[in-house]
Order: C-alpha cells, then structure tokens, then sequence
C-alpha cells in the first residue's frame, strides 16, 4: 500500500474556557450532544447538567448516588428532544441496568419531570452491563447492546410505554460496543449497524425477522464508530478508518494511532488517540488493507495524556492535533464549534478559522494546488478559484517553469484579462503555450478578433498546418472573425485553409481573390462563377474579367454569352463585356 505523509496545519483556533460553571469539576463527567443547541453532562453524583450557548447550566437528579447508582450513558435524540439515559449500579457486578427518557423541554422549564422507564427484559439470566444503545429518531425503536454479546430490539409506542415488543436479535460471542440507527426519508426502512470488539455487522429491522449481516470480521472498541451524513458507518480502528455501507466495505483513511474516540464536525472527523499519534498516516482504497500487528498489547488508563486530532479527509489532511493533559472525557459539537472536555475538568473550545485565513496559511507555504482543492472544496465561487489558479500560474513562472504555469492560467478564462497572460508568451520560444491558451479562449467563446487574428499567427509562425486545418475544419459554432481568418491564412500563404473558409462561408469574392490572384487557377474560377446568379456573375466579371480574358478568353466569354442568353439585362451585360475590354 502506497503511503503518502499528510501535511499538518492549525486550521483550528484552541482555548481554554475560563471561570467555568462548578458542574465542568466535577470528576468522571460524561458528555453527549447531538443538536438542538445544548450540551449534557452528567457526573458520578447522578446528576445531569444541561449547558446551553452562554455557559448557563440547568442540573437536575437523574440517578441516586446513595443507591449505587451512575449514568454510564447518554444519547440526546434531538428530533424529539429526548434525552436518553442508561444507569447502572457500579458497585454491583451483576446489576440492571435502567434505561430512561427525558424530555429535555420539560427540564428546561424546571417542571418536576418524571422520565418513561423504558422497559426491557435481560436477554440472559446474568445481567450484563449495558455496554451500547441506539434509538431511531421518532424513538419508535431502541436497540441494547450487551458485554455478554446479547443484540435485542425494542418496537411500538416507547415514549408512552405502549405496546412494545422485545426481540433477540443477534447473540455474539464478544461483547458489543456500539450500535446505530439509519432510517430512509419516508421512515418507512430502518437499519441497524452494529459493531462487536471482534465483528461489524448491520440488521433491516423494518421487518419482524432481522437477520444480520457480517460486513467484517473485525470490530472496534466503545465510542469508534459513528454515522456520517451519508449514511455510512464509520470505524475507526487502531491503523485506519474505516467506511461500511450495508453492501460492503468502502475507502478507508489509514491514520495509526490507538483510537479511544472518534467524533465528527461537519466533514471532519475528530479522533482521540491514547498516546502521543506518530502522526504517519497514510491513504488507500478499501481494496487495501493496511497492516495491524496483531501481537502488539496496549494498555491505556483512561486519563492519560490524550492526544486530540482533526482530520480533514476532503482534503487529505490533518487540520489539527494537539494534546489534552488529562486526556479526553468527552467531544461535543454544538453552535457551530467543537468542546472538548478534559479529565482535568478543563473545557478546549476549537473554532476553525475562516476559508481565508486557511488559504493565506497555505499561500505562505506555496501549497497552491491543495489550495484549490480547498476552495473548491468549500464551494468558493468560480472567481475566487480562478484567482488561487492565476497566483499559482505567476508562482511557476517565476521559477520558469512555464508550461505548468499555463496549465494554471487557462483555468482562469472567463477571470482574469487574457491580455495578462498573453504578454507572458509573446516570446518566441514559447508560442507553443500562446497557442494552447489562445485555443482554450476560442473553446470558451472568449476570444475576439484580435485574439483569433493572433492564434493563427501562431499556427502559421509555427507552421503546424495540422493544428490550423483541426481548427478551422472542427469548428462548430466557429465563435471567431471569419473575415480576419481568411485574411491571416491568405497572408501566411495557407490558401486552401483560406478558400475553405471562403467557401463555407459564402464569402465569394474573396474565394475568386484567391483562385486567381493568388493561385492563378482561372479554370477553377471560373467554374465556381458558373454556381452563381446571373447578377452576381456579372458583377464578379467586372472585377476579374480582364484577368480571366488574359488567360482563358475562349472561357471567359463562352461564360458571358451563356449569360446573356439566360436572359440577363442586355444593358448590364454589355456594360460587364464593356469593363472587361476596357484598356
């Protein structure tokens, strides 16, 4: 497998939220957002606190701490504004665990809410902790995961604990660790992609019998895997990032570091890695496999020095890495930014910077084509592309490398002045480039005369007869000066070139110009006269009888009398036989 080193910016401004509210100290705080405007965080007390865009925090009880009691989950369903909550008694190594749902509104208003208890049956008579969680966004489904590997679904009317059913879906030999919900746009098809610690896997439970699906033979730890707004899923695994659909595996990002986490910002992808990342990542298809060595241990405590990347896979690169001292709790995106929680109970709060300033970042740097890639990427529009090619164009040529200078500027037609370029190629030595520009004008309908009178001159100071006859026979809508074209060719000597455009375009005059003054073909001439009008036979015998008399007399007035006796104005034709005779 190829690699390729990707390069490393700070597209991302860091700082540290100061004189936090006292519900950010609180240790072993959990983090969730998903929309709606607001973060959730719940501490090792039981208690849930609700962060809105000003740092205001709403806390309430949501577990009771002298029970045993602490939420080891929690999901906000923000279509219904439901947060979701699973508790568990860490003091007990075979509690149940209680799954409930809250609506976030009632909260707000400070009601005394009771949550739904959404109940459940354990799938064994062990009871496993509850170790994944997934709901669809009406919450018409909810699907548990379990350590002992048990998969079951939850269907009907959960939020009113009505009619709901309960079904085993899938049983593992390893524990699952994550679960997700896909649903069409008329809600009608419900997928289910699940990832166990050894397998990915994926479930229609649209229908009563949902039979899973292997995608591989390879799973991925708690918190690696997420949905992207494609619908794919995607794992993030210890050597590389992985894509799924439910037809197989995709392209994958390879990037080796030991993933704890991985999140996602509008196309990036947020990656917490438990150990300082080598930062040698590399790209493949999904027909390449990177290579795991599968005898390598690793183990990491949980608050270690976390280190904090954003990757850019659009464009291929690493937007952002940092590290996070008392490693990472929690990644949330929320009013347009990212927060990162701190085992510390620090908040990082990271805002990317605008598509101008990471641009200057990469002009500093003469990255010019990634760029591009960027701007476009960012849906600059077609001027401000064009003007990152025309700074890429003068950077090349001024290290004379001009034929990549002029693959640059014709990217910039319809942009930038085409005088600007052309005084950078009127030397000799590099009409080859004039030329290609001045064809890609034509092909654009940009050019002028003066543009089409200064491409044939190329064609003819280069003598490429091949190129001028491809350009005057594939013309299709021939947007140049048809005039100047004959006028060019008929100067450089190119008189087939000139009588066919003089033919095609009816300009029948200047097709006898050049049959007989410049080729002395009087035959031919005169053969083309016969093709005309009586009055325009005349007229052209006016301007070229005395010429066509010195060479073919016999011709010339076998032509006249033919005409006469056609019927034409006795008058005129004798004044034609008279202008002919006239010494």
């Amino acid at each position: 497998m190829a690699s390729f080193q990707l390069r490393q910016f700070h597209f991302f401004k860091r700082e540290s939220l100061k004189d936090l509210p006292e519900a950010f100290g609180q240790p072993d705080l959990l983090m969730a957002s998903n929309g709606g405007d607001l973060i959730f965080l719940a501490d090792s007390a039981g208690f849930i606190h609700i962060v809105n865009r000003k740092l205001v925090v709403r806390s309430f009880m949501a577990a009771s701490d002298a029970h045993g009691m602490r939420i080891t989950q929690m999901l906000h369903i923000h279509q219904t504004r439901t947060l979701l909550t699973v508790e568990e008694n860490v003091s007990a190594a075979t509690s149940r665990s209680a799954i409930k749902l809250w609506s976030v509104d009632s909260l707000l208003r400070h009601e005394d809410t009771q949550p739904v208890v959404v109940k459940y049956q354990q799938p064994t008579s062990t009871p496993y902790p509850l170790t994944a969680v997934a709901a669809t966004p009406s919450i018409s489904q909810i699907a548990l995961g379990f350590a002992g590997g048990h998969m079951v679904l939850i269907r009907g009317n959960i939020l009113k604990s009505k009619s709901t059913k309960q079904r085993t879906l899938h049983v593992a030999p390893e524990p699952v660790t994550n679960l997700h919900f896909v649903t069409d746009a008329a809600g009608t098809r419900v997928t289910l992609f699940a990832t166990t610690t050894a397998q990915t896997m994926v479930f229609d439970t649209s229908g009563s019998k949902s039979e899973p699906a292997v995608l591989e033979e390879r799973g991925c730890g708690i918190g690696c895997s997420l949905m992207n707004e494609e619908d794919e899923l995607i794992v993030a695994r210890d050597e590389a990032i992985y894509t799924y659909t439910v037809d197989g595996r995709g392209p994958c990002f390879a990037f080796d570091a030991p993933k704890v986490l991985l999140r996602r910002f509008k196309h990036y992808l947020l990656l917490a890695t438990a150990a300082p990342s080598s930062m040698a990542p590399n790209l493949a298809n999904g027909d390449d496999r990177p290579p795991v060595d599968a005898t390598e241990s690793r183990v990491y405590s949980y608050n270690d020095p976390t280190t904090f990347t954003i990757l850019d896979t659009k464009n291929k690169l690493v937007a952002y890495t940092g590290v996070v001292p008392g490693g990472v709790r929690g990644v949330a995106t929320e009013w347009g930014s990212i927060f990162v929680l701190g085992g510390h109970g620090t908040m990082d709060f990271f805002s990317e910077k605008d598509l101008l300033e990471r641009l200057d970042i990469l002009y500093r740097q003469n990255l010019y084509p990634l760029a591009v890639k960027m701007a476009q990427n960012g849906n600059y529009d077609m001027a401000s592309v064009a003007g990152i090619y025309k700074r890429y164009g003068d950077w090349l040529y001024s290290k004379d490398d001009f034929d990549s200078a002029m693959l640059q500027y014709v990217q910039t037609i319809g942009v930038v002045e085409p005088s600007y370029i052309i005084r950078k190629y009127l030397d000799a030595q590099r009409l080859n480039n004039l030329t290609s520009y001045l064809q890609e004008l034509h092909t654009a309908g940009m050019a002028t005369s003066d543009h089409t009178t200064l491409l044939l001159n190329c064609y003819t100071k280069l003598r490429d007869e091949e190129r001028l006859n491809q350009f005057i026979h594939t013309q299709e809508d021939y947007q140049f000066d048809v005039d100047t074209a004959i006028h060019v060719c008929r100067q450089a000597g190119f008189y087939e070139q000139a009588l066919y455009l003089a033919d095609k375009f009816s300009k029948t005059g200047m097709y006898l110009k050049l049959k007989i003054e410049d080729q002395d073909d009087i035959k031919a001439a005169l053969e083309y006269m016969r093709k005309l009008g009586d009055t325009d036979i005349s007229a052209y015998l006016a301007e070229f009888g005395r010429r066509c008399l010195g060479s073919l007399p016999s011709e010339t007035t076998e032509l006249l009398v033919d005409v006469c006796l056609n019927g034409m104005d006795v008058r005129a034709a004798a004044a034609t036989a008279d202008d002919m005779h006239d010494d």
